[in-house]
C-alpha cells in the first residue's frame, strides 16, 4: 500500500471486525436490528471515516465513461429480462418484501442504501492502493465475506447443503466482486451501482420471482459478472492501446461471448429447461439397456402425451427426493379414468414397492449415452451413502 495511504488499514480492520461480529454474534441476536438500523448505519458511518483518511479528492477520470454506463445498462436489463421470464419455464414464488408504500421506504433503507455506500467505500480503498494484485485480491474477498452473510453458511453441517451453498453463494459472489473490484479501478462506482441497484430494485418492487434452484442461481450469478467483467476489459485494453490492433481486433468480446453461449445453452439443456433432459443413471437396476454412471435423454411429458404411455416404456418419475428410471410392466386402469403405472428395473427381481402415479412422471427415456454421468454418481455417492431401495428392487 502506498506510504501515505497506510492509515486506511483502519478500514481493513473495522470491515473485518464488523464481518466477525455480524456473522457470529449479530445476526445470531438480533437479525432484525442487523438489517434495518445497523446496517446501514455502519456503512455511512464507514464511508465518512474513510473520506476523513483517503488523501484521494480529486474526481476520478473515467475514459469512455457513457459507453461504459451504456453497456453495463443494456447487460444488467438484459439479465433481469431474462431473469424474470425464466419464471414462465421454472415457475413463481411470492415475494418476502412488503410492496406497501412504507414498506418499499423500509426496504430501500435496508437494502439499497447498504449498497450505495459499499461501493462508495470500494471504491475510496481500490482508489487509495498500487495496482498490486494482492490488494485488490484483499478488497474482493472483505466484500465478497459481506456479501455472502457468514451466519447463513458457519452452522450448515449436511455435506448436500454445504455443497449448494458453494456454487449458488459463495463462488457467484467471488466472481461478482473480483469483477465490481476492477470495475471500481477503471470504471468508477457509478458503474457498479448501475450493476447492482436495478437487481436490487427489481427484488424489492416485484411481487414474485422466478423459482430458481440452486444450479440455475450459481449459473445465472457466475455468467453477468463474467460477461461484463470480459465486456470492461475489452474496452479498458482498447483505450489505454495495451496490445495491437490486430489482437484487439481478433479479442472482441462479441467472440468471447459467442463461445460462452454453446455452454450457456448446454447449462440450460442440463438444467431441463428444453424439451429434453439428461439423467446420470445411478445403480446398475437397468443393466444391460443403460448401467451406473450412463446418462439417459428423457423427452418431457405433459398432461396430453402421458396417456400414450405404454407398456414396456422407461420411465423417468419421482419418489420422494430421488429419481427412477425403470421400465413399466404393467398399468392398472380404474374406472374413474385415472391410471397407475407398476414399473420394474430389468436387473431387478421384483417389481418396485411403490405405484408410479401420473403427476409423478417427468418423462421417457429415449437413449442413453454411456459413462458421462459418473461425476454426478459420485457426488452423489459422497452426499448419500445410503441405498436407495426402489433402485435395488428390495
Amino acid at each position: 500500500m502506498r506510504h501515505s495511504n497506510k492509515k486506511l488499514i483502519v478500514i481493513y480492520i473495522l470491515l473485518a471486525s464488523y464481518i466477525i461480529f455480524s456473522s457470529f454474534f449479530g445476526y445470531k441476536y438480533f437479525a432484525n436490528q442487523m438489517i434495518n438500523i445497523i446496517n446501514p448505519l455502519f456503512y455511512i458511518i464507514l464511508f465518512f471515516i474513510c473520506l476523513f483518511l483517503s488523501n484521494t479528492t480529486n474526481q476520478q477520470r473515467i475514459k469512455a465513461k457513457t459507453n461504459k454506463y451504456q453497456i453495463v445498462f443494456i447487460l444488467t436489463i438484459s439479465y433481469l429480462i431474462i431473469y424474470v421470464f425464466l419464471g414462465l419455464f421454472l415457475g413463481y414464488v411470492k415475494s418476502i418484501y412488503s410492496h406497501s408504500f412504507l414498506g418499499i421506504i423500509k426496504n430501500t433503507w435496508s437494502y439499497i442504501v447498504p449498497i450505495i455506500f459499499i461501493e462508495l467505500i470500494r471504491n475510496t480503498l481500490v482508489r487509495n492502493v498500487s495496482n498490486h494484485k494482492v490488494y485488490f485480491i484483499i478488497i474482493s474477498l472483505l466484500f465478497t465475506l459481506i456479501d455472502i452473510n457468514l451466519f447463513n453458511i458457519i452452522g450448515l453441517t449436511d455435506k448436500a447443503d454445504i455443497f449448494k451453498n458453494v456454487f449458488s453463494v459463495i463462488l457467484p459472489s467471488i466472481v461478482k466482486n473480483l469483477s465490481l473490484t476492477y470495475i471500481t479501478k477503471t470504471s468508477g462506482y457509478i458503474t457498479n451501482l448501475i450493476y447492482l441497484l436495478p437487481q436490487e430494485i427489481t427484488n424489492i418492487i416485484l411481487p414474485i420471482f422466478p423459482d430458481l434452484d440452486w444450479y440455475f442461481t450459481s449459473l445465472l450469478g457466475i455468467l453477468l459478472p463474467t460477461i461484463t467483467f470480459i465486456t470492461i476489459k475489452y474496452l479498458d485494453d482498447r483505450i489505454e492501446n495495451q496490445k495491437t490492433k490486430s489482437r484487439l481486433k481478433k479479442e472482441k468480446p462479441i467472440r468471447t461471448i459467442i463461445l460462452i453461449f454453446p455452454l450457456i445453452i448446454f447449462s440450460l439443456f442440463v438444467a431441463g429447461l428444453f424439451k429434453y433432459k439428461p439423467t446420470a443413471i445411478m445403480s446398475n437396476s437397468m443393466y444391460p439397456i443403460y448401467n451406473r454412471g450412463d446418462v439417459v435423454i428423457i423427452e418431457k411429458v405433459n398432461s396430453k402425451n402421458i396417456k400414450n404411455l405404454k407398456k414396456y416404456d422407461i420411465i423417468e418419475y419421482r419418489l420422494k427426493n430421488i429419481i427412477v428410471a425403470h421400465r413399466i410392466i404393467y398399468i392398472e386402469k380404474h374406472n374413474d379414468g385415472s391410471k397407475l403405472y407398476i414399473t420394474k428395473g430389468d436387473n431387478n427381481n421384483v417389481a418396485d414397492k411403490e405405484k408410479v402415479k401420473p403427476e409423478q412422471i417427468n418423462g421417457i427415456v429415449k437413449l442413453s449415452v454411456p459413462k458421462v454421468g459418473y461425476p454426478s454418481v459420485w457426488l452423489n455417492d459422497f452426499f448419500n451413502k445410503k441405498q436407495v431401495e426402489v433402485e435395488t428392487g428390495k
